[in-house]
């Protein structure tokens, strides 16, 4: 009975790993960020309320992820938050395997 348990821990922390190193490898999405006016609002989508006078809307057809907008109804400032493709990020130049030449 004991060597059975011990078996299935040893199993499930073997499934368990890869996994966890998938999820903590993931880097967080990045946005860009512009300021809409009220007039240029597409018919919107409430998705959730972040407090009483920001809301989160998305546009119908739209993936919730790649195009929502923040939207502050009481003082009309309305944020469109669009993913940035793979064009738009750029490496760190820290990081960059050519450093600029001087």
């Amino acid at each position: 009975m004991i060597p059975s348990i011990v078996l299935l821990i040893l199993i499930l922390a073997c499934i368990q790993t890869p996994m966890n190193n998938l999820t903590r490898n993931k880097k967080p999405s990045q946005y860009i960020i512009t300021i809409v006016a009220e007039e240029k609002l597409e018919t919107l989508i409430h998705g959730y309320t972040i407090d009483e006078k920001r809301t989160v809307c998305f546009v119908e057809g739209i993936k919730s992820d790649e195009v929502f907008y923040v939207c502050d109804f009481s003082s009309k400032f309305f944020l469109k938050h669009t993913k940035k493709s793979e064009e738009h990020v750029t490496a760190n130049p820290a990081t960059s395997a050519n450093p600029p030449n001087c």
